[in-house]
């Protein structure tokens, strides 16, 4: 199955005391985070978060054992738990996440995901691949074979 991107968007790692900014791509492979860089956030402030980061890591789908919510201080997280580590963020829309990990995860089809999480117009899902291609998650012929099945839909 090739792979697609599920649900993309901001995404702040917690490390202890320590918060990332950055940005969580879910795909129905695997989950990427890509981190801003600080000389990015001093440079940009606040409008940082509007930039995708560099790409820091990836899970794949495979590897994670679970993924719960919990509390941190007055906020909601998304606590992802593999055999070997346990990855804490904050997210936006964190409803969504929670429902496309848990797609993911039962490995519902692609149709089905849709349906839990809407996806946008070709133009936004040209988009979501272009993502994929920068931040080195997939190939120059990935990213196109894709393109053209968007554009001959």
């Amino acid at each position: 199955m090739a792979e697609q991107i599920v649900l993309q968007g901001l995404c702040n790692q917690v490390k202890g005391a320590i918060v990332e900014n950055g940005h969580g791509m879910l795909t129905n492979q695997r989950f990427i985070y890509s981190k801003h860089s600080l000389a990015h956030i001093a440079v940009m402030g606040a409008f940082v978060n509007l930039t995708r980061g560099d790409f820091d890591f990836d899970i794949p789908l495979a590897d994670i054992t679970e993924v719960e919510e919990t509390k941190r201080l007055f906020s909601k997280i998304l606590v992802i738990h593999t055999k070997d580590a346990e990855y804490r963020f904050f997210f936006t829309k964190l409803e969504e996440w929670k429902i496309a990990f848990a797609n993911a995860l039962e490995g519902k089809s692609d149709t089905e995901q849709v349906q839990a999480v809407p996806s946008g117009s070709v133009a936004d899902e040209l988009l979501k691949f272009k993502n994929l291609l920068d931040a080195g998650a997939i190939t120059e012929d990935e990213y196109n074979a894709q393109k053209s099945r968007l554009l001959n839909q």
